[in-house]
């Protein structure tokens, strides 16, 4: 587990769960010096979790971007080591992972020790995904909408492909001058990147298309034909962005299901 300073303002510490999804790992951001902003605490794990509150000393807040468990499985945990407030998007149910944080709104400023931090509501990987402005940097924290390396995962049915474009725009509206992402490294230039999530989601939307036009109508046969170059690890993660694009196609009656069958119409 390392600690690594990025800026005056940004420290990170790497959550030990490596993955072919979370790449190395989980980054778990300590967001001002003294009395620092946490965001996304990340698993479970004693030692990882003791590290951040040994780095951060007092904590003036956790935020998550998302509940998904490699962000938000620790954070009611370590809000407790810390004794800091938790707060992250409102979900219903409070059977849901963190249900009793409280609500951050899109908008909502957040300041600590010489940042501010302003929610930027980006839903798509999740129904309730927040990226965060660090205002004093113009840079963003993106948590599993824009990942150091590769492309993310949109997890349908909670991840909607629709709201994900959407989302992208929001971001490069934003024009970040650097991006602290969820998993991998910083991302310097942010322009170009965004440029690419926007045009990768196109190209795969129109991968979907076509295999649908040739007849592979389970998604299980299109996860096989487009995604035959990556590792099979990631084809489960894969059939849920391709389940997603066809919830889009199918909103704009371009594709119909019929059974566990997809069909162009």
């Amino acid at each position: 587990m390392s600690v690594t300073r990025l800026s005056d303002l940004v420290r990170v510490v790497l959550a030990p769960n490596p993955s072919p999804l979370t790449l190395e790992g989980t980054n778990t951001y300590l967001v001002g010096e003294r009395s620092p902003i946490v965001i996304d605490p990340g698993p479970n794990d004693e030692a990882h979790l003791g590290r951040v509150l040994d780095e951060a000393g007092e904590v003036r807040a956790v935020v998550l971007t998302h509940r998904h468990y490699d962000h938000a499985e620790g954070a009611e945990r370590f809000a407790g080591m810390a004794r800091a407030p938790l707060a992250a998007y409102p979900v219903a149910g409070a059977a849901s992972i963190c249900g009793d944080a409280t609500a951050i709104a899109d908008g909502q400023r957040m300041t600590g020790d010489g940042v501010t931090l302003r929610a930027l509501f980006t839903p798509g990987h999740a129904g309730d995904h927040l990226s965060y402005v660090l205002e004093e940097e113009r840079a963003l924290f993106t948590g599993d909408h824009v990942l150091g390396r590769g492309t993310t995962v949109v997890a349908h049915p909670d991840g909607n492909m629709a709201d994900y474009l959407a989302s992208l725009e929001r971001a490069r509206a934003a024009a970040p001058a650097r991006i602290y992402p969820g998993h991998g490294p910083v991302i310097e230039a942010p322009g170009p990147v965004l440029d690419y999530y926007v045009s990768h989601r196109i190209e795969r939307e129109q991968q979907v298309l076509a295999t649908v036009a040739e007849g592979l109508g389970t998604i299980g046969a299109m996860v096989e034909r487009i995604y035959a170059d990556f590792d099979r690890a990631v084809w489960p993660a894969a059939a849920l962005s391709v389940a997603a694009h066809l919830d889009k196609l199918a909103a704009e009656g371009a594709v119909v299901r019929e059974g566990d069958r997809w069909r162009a119409r």
